[in-house]
């Protein structure tokens, strides 16, 4: 069984041929990533420390150090009072030296965040749309989305530096909806890249919006520092991300998670529609409808919607448990709209997975609500910025 120090080990493996491959300006790009990878995760830091933390010479760490000062991504701080001798220099991350934005294209809403480059939201704007809108009238509504946002007062002063986008469907590289479900409608083919270049600020990177939203959970949210965990999205639709050896898992073919039609995960939400029926009055029984009625008339003490909402759970628990006794996961993570019942849907939820799996995962609520999506958008762009070219 490999380890995470494997894998370190592999990784240091690799940049020792490249070391060897005597191209001084790729090392030189790649010494830049890790440095900012680190400088993103401390308050400050010394030269020794980030030659410790990086794995290169002190001269090396000196000269990132420099360079990053010249581009005004670091900011020297006032030495400290006390102590023997000089003291070391000590420099802080300017996160307010660029921004990037994260937008989050869904079939009721569009959302766009600013974020600078620690991740922490500046600026945002919600647009409200309808799961009817061609592809053309989507598209139109996020350009809208980006351009509100970006002349809101709060973006005065924004230097964005790149364009995360997240949209349910399969992914090509590019940035092309492959396939996605009809709840997009005339959605699948659509590059998003070209459709939103000039629109959306810097380079545009495009990924499956479950995914963005196991990224946020895995770097900003309730699981943040663990290794491998499940998410599972449940909103108007079920989805599930990956997250395993404390990095997002997109499959081969960027398809892991994707729900297969007729595979069982229609029966969860047949409860909440059934109860819904009969106590719904004139709403249009979709699934948020439904999820909401129940939700809320469970939290207000019908005992009805809670044992509708409980074999809700149930039966959630039982779509995920095969999943859960192959990956064998820490955690399951569960997001969406849905996920705002708490506890009157996580415990018996968890009461249930523990039933069926011989080491139950621990079970955790989402913090980051309808966001999700558009951190992990704001996310993918950031790191896009920091990778090496």
């Amino acid at each position: 069984m490999r380890t995470s120090h494997d894998d370190k080990s592999d990784k240091s493996d690799k940049r020792d041929k490249q070391d060897k491959s005597g191209d001084p300006s790729l090392l030189r790009r790649l010494n830049t990533a890790a440095a900012l990878r680190v400088l993103r995760e401390r308050a400050e830091i010394t030269v020794p420390e980030l030659a410790a933390l990086i794995g290169v010479s002190r001269p090396t760490a000196q000269d990132l150090t420099a360079q990053l000062l010249r581009e005004g991504r670091l900011v020297e701080l006032e030495p400290g009072a006390g102590g023997v001798g000089r003291p070391a220099r000590r420099f802080r991350f300017r996160a307010e030296a660029g921004h990037v934005l994260g937008v989050d294209v869904g079939a009721h809403k569009i959302l766009v965040l600013a974020t600078d480059l620690l991740g922490r939201t500046v600026a945002s704007h919600r647009l409200p749309v309808t799961p009817e809108l061609d592809a053309d009238q989507r598209l139109d509504a996020v350009r809208t989305a980006v351009a509100r946002c970006l002349a809101g007062p709060a973006a005065a002063g924004l230097r964005p530096l790149a364009t995360g986008v997240g949209t349910s469907g399969m992914v090509d590289p590019a940035g092309r909806v492959v396939t996605v479900s009809d709840s997009l409608p005339g959605w699948s083919g659509v590059d998003l890249t070209a459709e939103l270049a000039g629109h959306a600020p810097g380079p545009v990177v495009v990924g499956n919006d479950i995914q963005l939203a196991t990224l946020a959970e895995g770097t900003a949210g309730v699981a943040s520092g663990t290794d491998d965990f499940l998410y599972l999205y449940v909103g108007n639709r079920l989805g599930i991300g990956l997250w395993l050896r404390g990095e997002l898992h997109r499959g081969h073919h960027g398809a892991a998670g994707e729900m297969v039609a007729g595979d069982g995960w229609t029966v969860p939400y047949q409860r909440l529609l059934d109860w819904f029926a009969g106590h719904g009055g004139e709403a249009r029984p979709t699934r948020e409808n439904a999820a909401r009625a129940v939700v809320r008339a469970a939290a207000a003490g019908d005992g009805g919607a809670a044992y509708t909402l409980r074999a809700f759970a149930h039966a959630l628990a039982d779509s995920l448990a095969r999943h859960v006794a192959v990956l064998d996961p820490r955690a399951v993570v569960l997001g969406g709209g849905i996920s705002r019942a708490g506890a009157l849907l996580s415990e018996p939820f968890a009461e249930r997975l523990a039933t069926l799996t011989p080491c139950p995962p621990e079970v955790r609520t989402s913090t980051l609500g309808e966001e999700s999506t558009a951190i992990g958008a704001a996310r993918l762009a950031l790191d896009h910025v920091e990778q090496p070219a």
